[in-house]
């Protein structure tokens, strides 16, 4: 059996995206491959009865979110052929092939049919330019006033996304929104009207915080807001038109700690679900094994016009959820799984999900069981699966234990080399399901750990709120517990052991090295923060992130403490090898966060390295090109191989 190393990311299959036809009979499920060095995503089919085989419906190469129509005989999705930019497409189900919907001034993102199928939904480009001052083809300056001009993985926002609604047999489309951001659309029970979420206020040339609000098709009537939280970020309305359910927030500022709560209104009164739950509503688990853009979106469908679904953030996992109007609530599925899509018609429920170390699939939910519908989501990695054992590290007082995962090394006796990996966010969490450099370090002798300290989310809001204002403080000590419970049970070497991570993953490996440099041996830091005063300006983030990290507002409020929660400046301490790996497009955590730390560090003379991959998102470890997240994996193990 080969060990799993750089040539699985090319073998690599991804499920994502789903939908349930209304009459309930089958899924239609995104499966993106690798073909050429090129990802390729193209949509099947499967029934839900046993021994039903997939059947691909398009030939690609971009395919994603299917919607099934109302009568189940077409699937609506966005793709893009040739040079032209994503757009939607119709496939008629009986046979034949996809036709365009309609022409957009530039990519969409999302297409839903109306309830009578007469009538396509889109979110996509305004056409409108924000900042180009010139021909937007080579603009002579971009004129910004707002702090929200750009967007990791997005770039500059020089457009705005607007929703539009075109008929489904094709004609031309009229925008209904401009002026604003919309961030999301969702069709209003009699098609006669639409709902869509924006911040239309001032405020949103600081920090954009979604709201709800109506407007009809015809294109000249006015938006009027509906009741909700203070955020939003997903709505439906009930099949009869009588409730609207809402995922959102209603804390006064916007938080990273704050939990995404489910609400509905009923006859104007707002009010919340499952309260006592005091969980995520939506998946906020992080590994390169899920679909990259279900961590942190949010789900909310209706089952009937009493029920809700929606996926509830648990310990790590990730569970689908019924909420009844009536205030009962069930999990419909449990386990050590990670729920990264839910859909469902005619009582049949459908999830994405994974099964510890198992890669996602498409599942049937039947009595609380799960049963594949597919196979082909995770026959890549096969017998190499090495699901990760799970650890539980009580703490004094009240607090929730610390819950970790161990991916034991696959050969040797005794002791062995260890890392720690910390998850991002930092509001995210791990889960049971680990990542494919942790299944090819312990298939090179090395243990991987890793855990979820104060700030991961699943565990209620005050457990995660605890790192707000103080990054690297609150969650060294639970880090470091579990490095210590390690050496103490005897799997691990003290004189061995790395740490890495991504993103704050990044922050705190830096912070661990800086103030904790004779307990660890090497570290990997990628996309990492490490000077908040920099970070404030230059990320697209930053100016709200440093309130977050250190509790300063504005660095001129105190520079002192954003210098004192930035790793550089007590990272010099460390004198052990370290390996900076960093996309140059990342506008989330910029490359002048590493390049700060390796000069300060190559100037010291000390064993210090720098890794670029060009043109390169922050998600590089789950997005990046094939080729770059191959040699990525390599140089992880190459480097802890030889420096542990």
């Amino acid at each position: 059996m080969s060990p799993v190393g750089p040539a699985d990311i090319k073998r690599q299959v991804l499920i994502q995206g789903l939908d349930v036809a209304p009459d309930g009979s089958f899924a239609v499920y995104g499966r993106r491959s690798v073909e050429d060095g090129k990802y390729a995503s193209r949509l099947w089919r499967v029934g839900f009865e046993r021994g039903a085989r997939p059947e691909r419906l398009t030939s690609g190469p971009s395919d994603a979110s299917p919607r099934v129509s109302p009568d189940g005989r077409s699937l609506l999705f966005i793709g893009a052929r040739g040079d032209d930019p994503p757009a939607p497409w119709i496939l008629p189900l009986s046979g034949g092939e996809p036709a365009q919907v309609a022409e957009f001034p530039g990519p969409a993102v999302f297409a839903d049919w109306s309830p009578d199928g007469t009538q396509i939904l889109v979110l996509g480009a305004s056409g409108d330019q924000r900042f180009v001052v010139g021909d937007p083809a080579s603009p002579v300056a971009r004129r910004i006033t707002d702090l929200t001009w750009r967007v990791d993985g997005l770039g500059i926002r020089d457009q705005y996304m607007s929703a539009w609604v075109v008929p489904a047999a094709g004609g031309k489309p009229t925008r209904l929104t401009s002026g604003h951001e919309t961030f999301g659309v969702f069709w209003g029970p009699d098609g006669r009207g639409i709902g869509f979420l924006a911040d239309r206020t001032d405020h949103a040339a600081l920090i954009e915080r979604p709201r709800a609000w109506t407007v009809g098709t015809s294109g000249t009537s006015r938006p009027r807001e509906l009741p909700g939280p203070r955020e939003v970020t997903a709505a439906a309305w009930s099949p009869s038109g009588k409730t609207l359910a809402l995922l959102g927030s209603e804390v006064p500022e916007p938080s990273g700690w704050a939990l995404e709560n489910l609400y509905v209104v009923e006859r104007g009164t707002m009010r919340q679900l499952g309260a006592e739950l005091d969980r995520p509503m939506r998946n906020q688990t992080i590994a390169d094994l899920l679909d990259f853009s279900s961590v942190f979106a949010s789900t909310v469908r209706w089952l009937d016009d009493t029920s809700v679904l929606t996926i509830v953030g648990e310990r790590g996992c990730a569970h689908p959820y019924r909420f009844r109007l009536d205030g009962s609530y069930e999990r419909l599925a449990g386990g050590p799984v990670i729920t990264t899509g839910a859909a469902a018609g005619d009582g049949r429920l459908a999830i994405i999900a994974t099964d510890r170390g198992r890669p996602p699939e498409v599942y049937a939910v039947e009595n609380g069981e799960l049963r594949a519908l597919t196979r082909d989501g995770s026959r890549w990695l096969g017998a190499r699966r090495n699901d990760p054992e799970p650890v539980e590290l009580p703490r004094r007082g009240s607090s929730p234990a610390i819950d970790a995962w161990l991916v034991r090394a696959r050969s040797g006796r005794g002791r062995r080399p260890l890392v720690l990996t910390i998850h991002g966010g930092p509001f995210g969490a791990y889960g049971p399901t680990p990542s494919l450099p942790y299944l090819a370090l312990a298939d090179a002798g090395i243990h991987v750990l890793y855990a979820n300290p104060r700030g991961s989310t699943g565990y209620g809001e005050a457990f995660a709120r605890e790192l707000e204002g103080a990054w690297g403080e609150t969650d060294a000590p639970d880090l470091l517990r579990c490095v210590d419970w390690a050496v103490r049970t005897g799997i691990a070497d003290r004189s061995r052991i790395g740490v890495m991570g991504i993103s704050y993953g990044g922050y705190m490996t830096n912070w661990l090295l800086g103030h904790h440099p004779k307990r660890f041996a090497a570290g990997i830091s990628e996309n990492p923060v490490t000077n908040l005063v920099s970070f404030f300006g230059t990320s697209d983030f930053g100016w709200f992130a440093t309130r977050s990290a250190a509790g300063v507002r504005n660095p001129q409020d105190d520079w002192a403490r954003l210098l004192r929660f930035s790793p550089a400046t007590e990272l010099p301490s460390f004198r052990g090898p370290v390996l900076f790996i960093h996309a140059d497009g990342d506008l989330r955590c910029p490359p002048e966060q590493t390049e700060l730390v390796f000069a300060m560090l190559r100037m010291l003379g000390r064993p210090v390295e720098m890794v670029r991959y060009p043109e390169e998102s922050h998600g590089v470890s789950i997005l990046g090109r094939p080729d770059r997240r191959a040699d990525r994996l390599q140089r992880i193990v190459e480097f802890f191989s030889a420096n542990l």
